[in-house]
Order: structure tokens, then C-alpha cells, then sequence
């Protein structure tokens, strides 16, 4: 199998069964989704865009009082546009060259995308130049390569891989993919967001250790000002 195949196979065929976070329905992937929408019990009629929507696990747990939706990935895939609601669409696109004008939308979504990118200092400067003033970025950011968050995936993710008969394409793919490491993140997060109003919670403990938390929601209110 080719290496680029193998990749591509694996999100299309085995991430969302097999990812203990990503698996449809099951009790850790509603409670992160949840997390991630706690500050949000309103969009105001927002325009929302959401980066890395793969296939569109997240839209249910937003509130749908907004005014336009627009799912991204760098993925196509025949598994989504399944959403009936004129105020929906997805876009193929890449989060680090966005084609949406300046200050496009009042809400940004992301869940576990920068991990994977090439260049996430580029890809966060994208996101806030869309983002009005006073617009809002939520995302959520995995622990990795923390104790907590390697210890739970191997008894949870990787245990469901090897039932699936996929626990080396599933090892392969995330060290493929597991690019940028957490606090490499959030060093390159409070630089791009420096002028913004950052909120942290860490899950489940609250600790201020990243090894002892299997993850970290952000949602950061932008303050537009020239650089």
C-alpha cells in the first residue's frame, strides 16, 4: 500500500470508529464536543467557521441560532454534506491559506487540527485574520504527547485499532499526523493571540502540569489592532 493510501485510507475508513475521541455517540467524544460548547449556550446569529470538520461530528453540539456555518477540511469525502439547512455549506480547504476575506466570521471552531499541520503559526495567524474584532476562537487541543494522554489512548483508541485488525496503520497515521507537540502549540498560540484574551481549561483535572490532562480547550476573544 502506498504511504500516502495508507493515510488517507485510515481517516476515510477507520478514524472515526476506531479514535476513542472521534467515535460518533460514544460517551468521551459527546463530552468533548460538549467542552468545547460550554461558553457557547448562544451564537447570536454568528457566522461560524468551522477548520477540520472531517465528517461533521461536531455540528450537533452547537447551538443553531447562527446565521451562516461553513465546514472546511483539507479532506474531501463523500461522507459528508449530509446536513439539510441552507445556512450550512462545506469548503475543501487548507487552514493555513483560508479563502475567506479579512474579518469573514464571529466565531472560528476547531477540534484537534493544529497537531496535524505544517506550519501552525501560519495556520493560526489564518484564523485570526478572519475572525472580526471581538470574534471568538474555539479549539481544543490534545495533551500529546503527555503521560495522561498517551496512557489513556493506548486502553482506549489503540485497543479498538487492534480488534479492527488496524493497530499499526493507527500508530503510523498518528505519528504521521502528531506533527507538533503540545506545548510547542501553546508557545506558537500566545504568540499569534498575544493582543487577544486567552481562557484556558484544562481537562479532567485542571492541573498545571500539561502530562497530568488529556486535554486543553482555549476560546480566545480577538482584539483587532494593526501589526
Amino acid at each position: 500500500m502506498a504511504d500516502s493510501a495508507s493515510t488517507d485510507e485510515w481517516y476515510e475508513n477507520y478514524y472515526s470508529r476506531v479514535n476513542i475521541s472521534a467515535t460518533n455517540g460514544s460517551k468521551v467524544s459527546n463530552l468533548y464536543h460538549k467542552l468545547l460548547e460550554k461558553n457557547f449556550r448562544s451564537n447570536k446569529n454568528y457566522r461560524i467557521l468551522e477548520v477540520g470538520a472531517n465528517k461533521e461530528e461536531h455540528f450537533n453540539f452547537v447551538v443553531d441560532n447562527f446565521s451562516l456555518y461553513v465546514m472546511t477540511d483539507i479532506r474531501e469525502s463523500s461522507n459528508r454534506n449530509k446536513i439539510q439547512d441552507e445556512r450550512v455549506e462545506f469548503r475543501q480547504a487548507d487552514v493555513e491559506n483560508l479563502p475567506f476575506d479579512d474579518s469573514t466570521f464571529d466565531r472560528v471552531i476547531s477540534t484537534c487540527v493544529f497537531h496535524h499541520v505544517a506550519d501552525p503559526e501560519k495556520a493560526f495567524e489564518e484564523v485570526r485574520r478572519v475572525l472580526v474584532h471581538g470574534g471568538f476562537f474555539s479549539l481544543m487541543l490534545p495533551n500529546d504527547p503527555g503521560f495522561a494522554y498517551r496512557f489513556f489512548r493506548g486502553i482506549t483508541s489503540l485497543r479498538k485499532a487492534q480488534k479492527f485488525g488496524v493497530l499499526n496503520m493507527a500508530k503510523l497515521a498518528h505519528a504521521r499526523e502528531h506533527r507538533n507537540h503540545y506545548l510547542s502549540l501553546l508557545t506558537i498560540l500566545n504568540w499569534v493571540f498575544r493582543e487577544d484574551e486567552i481562557s484556558v481549561r484544562k481537562f479532567p483535572f485542571g492541573l498545571p502540569i500539561y502530562g497530568l490532562n488529556l486535554l486543553t480547550v482555549l476560546t480566545i476573544k480577538v482584539v483587532k489592532q494593526e501589526r
